[in-house]
């Protein structure tokens, strides 16, 4: 059918939040399997958080990079008065900041690119930055290196799992398996000796180009690089590549 232009792919989403992409790629007709690779867990130490949030009016800037670090901030970011300002990483985020009530002043779509230039001005700017406990430094670094004051607190922790057992059948058949994080990918090369590998016309699909650095670093062969780091660019590169194949 026209309008389903993955009818009959079978597409693995490696990350445990992704019921949204699973469901937009079912309505394109693929067969989706959710198999997480990592899971996320609160951070063992929340003091520095929470102290930071107990102090939102000394901040010029909060800024989300994803969906679990709005979660891990939660129903706390009300608080946050007329000074303060908050940015989002992409629109799944942007959209998690307004089910919570407040709108982002800024939405980029990539971290450390688009953010870092898009909050104006930033010296003697005070930016809090909740992130993972792996949190890739650069957009730290981007912000401090425009005059910002960065307080990099960790909000979660991402953990690496084993998939379950059921997961592994569908990893072995599938057309294309989504890889949404480097922890992801870190996760799929510690345990894809153990499935003896994927299907040869499996495609392996990175959400953005850093996703598919660490990939590449790990010895995992790229098939897709969305060019949009959403779940649209995922949507997007899986229709061009299975349009151009069948």
């Amino acid at each position: 059918m026209p309008d389903q232009p993955l009818a009959g792919k079978r597409i693995v989403v490696t990350r445990p939040e992704s019921k949204p992409l699973a469901e937009a790629l079912e309505l394109l007709g693929a067969e989706v399997s959710i198999v997480p690779l990592i899971e996320i867990r609160p951070a063992e130490d929340r003091r520095p958080l929470d102290a930071a949030l107990e102090n939102l009016a000394a901040y010029e800037w909060v800024v989300f990079t994803s969906v679990n670090g709005v979660s891990a901030v939660g129903e706390r970011v009300r608080a946050i008065g007329p000074g303060t300002r908050v940015a989002a990483v992409g629109p799944v985020t942007a959209d998690a900041v307004r089910a919570l009530g407040v709108e982002p002043a800024f939405v980029a779509a990539r971290a450390s690119e688009d953010i870092a230039r898009g909050l104006g001005p930033l010296d003697n700017k005070r930016v809090l930055l909740p992130q993972a406990d792996i949190a890739d430094p650069l957009l730290a670094d981007e912000l401090r290196g425009r005059g910002a004051t960065v307080d990099a607190v960790v909000a979660y922790r991402t953990i690496l799992v084993e998939p379950p057992m059921w997961g592994i059948l569908p990893m072995r058949l599938a057309d294309a398996v989504v890889l949404a994080s480097g922890s992801a990918v870190r996760g799929l090369a510690a345990i894809a000796a153990s499935f003896e590998g994927f299907g040869t016309s499996t495609i392996l699909v990175c959400i953005g180009p850093k996703t598919g650095a660490v990939a590449r670093e790990v010895g995992l062969p790229v098939g897709l690089v969305a060019d949009e780091s959403t779940g649209d660019g995922i949507i997007r590169a899986l229709v061009s590549h299975f349009g151009e194949t069948t």
